[in-house]
């Protein structure tokens, strides 16, 4: 009986980046982007990418407007960004629901779930900005750049002597 040696993360990975690399700033939809991957060689393919290749090359792999892209354009990798850091509240929010928020109070005490949930709470707190900014970043950065503004002007007027 013969088998079939898995291909490796890097073989699918330098498929998947050649493919998407060769389309430019436009990318490529994952239809197309695959290739002759399997579904699981293209997700291994993409996390190797995102692990090995975008630091080898000094380039950003990027989904921007379901097309998946090699690129160095900053709207489209904060886009992405913004999108991932979003999935990635929604499933800190799921985890302490399902997982943290029901213990009985005794529960609620003992030091790994006090430990969790602060870890939890934190990430919910360096995501206030963005969250409320609807996720936007530029939104969130114009948001920041005033408070900051407004921090430094203030600080400023009051060390002059006019």
């Amino acid at each position: 009986m013969t088998t079939t040696r898995r291909q490796a993360a890097h073989d699918s990975g330098e498929d998947i980046w050649g493919r998407v690399a060769k389309a430019g700033e436009d990318g490529l939809p994952p239809e197309r982007a695959i290739g002759r991957n399997t579904r699981s060689q293209f997700e291994r393919g993409k996390t190797w990418i995102r692990d090995v290749k975008c630091a080898a090359e000094k380039k950003s792999f990027v989904r921007y407007r379901g097309h998946y892209a090699v690129t160095l354009d900053p709207d489209k990798c904060t886009a992405y960004a913004a999108e991932r850091l979003q999935s990635l509240y929604r499933q800190a929010v799921r985890i302490y629901k399902s997982s943290l928020k029901e213990l009985p109070p005794e529960s609620q005490e003992l030091l790994t779930v006090t430990l969790l949930t602060k870890q939890l709470q934190s990430i919910f707190d360096a995501m206030d900005i963005l969250k409320a900014a609807g996720f936007s970043p530029e939104t969130a950065a114009a948001k920041a750049g005033a408070t900051t503004s407004a921090k430094r002007s203030s600080a400023s007027s009051r060390g002059r002597k006019t």
